[in-house]
């Protein structure tokens, strides 16, 4: 009996222990969602803002998200992100996000008058600052633990709405200057450049090929439910091409064979030497030499070899000059 016992015991704590690392794998990849920004308006006594600001942290809670209260977010925004912590509106949510590494903030608000209370939420997309979905709730002459269970409430419902977001895929628009380069996510080819992806939400890695240009890679970060844009500059290779080396050797051989050609065109019509007997009455011998075409096809090709030669002269970097290709740019 003793020996089941104990292998009862075994088996149960084996269980929980399981149970427990599992939770924690979980929420090691768990999303986190910051509560940045809690309004109370109306006749609402500390005590029960210290309540509602309770029911809305247990209501968000889940497995899958790690919740920021407002009081643990002014805490991370110290130093340079200070002045974050008043962000109340879009055009800071994205950098707020950023400092506090937050996929989704959490905006409330509270109005209460004559006993009636009001509940607004919103779900804010920390890449953009833009709201995904809100949840309202009404407790008409409620009383201090109906408003609690009133924003618990609300902040349940809110939580479905950001699992659903979150559950949600992502889509990415890929493109590229040159267009049609080759588009590998995770090491997987997807397919060319202009490129609609869909993503599962998390981070992934971009690779774009494309013959004659550098690769590129970049590390991006997908939000469920969320379309977004990417648009990449590709840079040429530099090319290793010895302009000035062909330049100068071309250039010389063009002078050379132009000067030649000169030279060969002045032999034209001069006689060739020949014995005495072949002489004609006036000492001159019947064969003449033919040189003009020759010369002028060697003057020819000079002067198109020397000009060829100073364009690739032309073309050559200078000292102390480098090309360099445009910078990445990036649009949500």
């Amino acid at each position: 009996m003793s020996t089941l016992v104990r292998l009862c015991t075994l088996f149960c704590l084996s269980t929980v222990l399981a149970s427990a690392a599992h939770a924690q794998s979980e929420t090691s990849g768990a999303q986190r969602v910051a509560v940045v920004r809690l309004q109370f308006e109306g006749k609402i006594p500390k005590v029960l803002q210290q309540l509602f600001a309770r029911r809305l942290l247990e209501g968000l809670s889940a497995v899958h998200f790690e919740v920021l209260s407002e009081d643990d977010v002014h805490k991370q925004l110290v130093g340079p992100s200070l002045p974050l912590a008043s962000c109340r509106d879009a055009s800071c949510f994205p950098a707020m996000a950023s400092a506090l590494s937050a996929s989704y903030l959490i905006g409330a608000k509270v109005s209460e008058s004559n006993k009636t209370y009001v509940v607004t939420m919103d779900i804010i997309n920390g890449r953009t600052g833009a709201v995904l979905g809100s949840n309202r709730e009404r407790c008409e002459t409620c009383g201090v633990e109906e408003a609690g269970e009133k924003m618990g409430l609300a902040a349940s419902a809110l939580r479905e709405r950001l699992e659903t977001v979150v559950r949600a895929p992502a889509r990415f628009v890929v493109r590229s200057r040159p267009a049609s380069a080759t588009v590998e996510i995770d090491g997987k080819t997807v397919g060319s450049t202009p490129l609609d992806v869909e993503l599962a939400g998390g981070v992934h890695h971009l690779r774009l090929l494309m013959r004659g240009y550098d690769t590129l890679e970049r590390t991006l970060t997908a939000v469920g439910g969320v379309d977004e844009g990417m648009d990449l500059d590709l840079v040429a290779i530099p090319s290793h091409f010895p302009h000035r080396s062909v330049g100068l050797a071309t250039l010389a051989g063009g002078v050379v064979l132009l000067v030649s050609g000169i030279i060969t065109m002045t032999f034209d019509r001069d006689e060739i030497g020949c014995s005495a007997r072949e002489k004609d009455p006036y000492g001159h011998c019947p064969w003449v030499r033919s040189t003009k075409w020759w010369g002028a096809a060697m003057v020819g090709t000079g002067a198109a070899a020397a000009t060829l030669g100073g364009v690739f002269l032309y073309l050559a970097p200078r000292g102390g000059s480098t090309t360099l290709g445009v910078g990445l740019t990036r649009t949500f």
